[in-house]
């Protein structure tokens, strides 16, 4: 059995730091791109099978960006889709290269 990712006493569990980590740098990103309707923000807990699971979107003008954060039995994942690409299981570092 996997704990809830965010606990109240302790926060966001340890194996999924590095992952809540590159979910705020893609909010970040949006901020500055100054994105308009954000989805996603608010902190949640989920069911048992999850370590980490948190879907982020946002407009810059036009184009709607979404980024899904995972980790599933301590693998990491990320998809993330814009007007123009849509990439699927991305590690943390090939989905920050793409926020440069």
């Amino acid at each position: 059995m996997t704990p809830d990712i965010i606990s109240p006493s302790k926060g966001i569990n340890k194996i999924a730091r590095p992952m809540n980590k590159a979910k705020n740098t893609f909010v970040d990103w949006l901020k500055k791109s100054n994105a308009t309707d954000i989805d996603g923000l608010d902190d949640e807990t989920y069911d048992e099978e999850w370590d980490y699971y948190m879907l982020i979107s946002g407009f810059v003008g036009d184009d709607l960006y979404s980024a899904t954060f995972m980790v599933w039995q301590g693998k990491e994942s990320i998809d993330y889709s814009d007007e123009d690409k849509r990439y699927s299981r991305l590690t943390i570092d090939e989905f920050l290269k793409l926020l440069i």
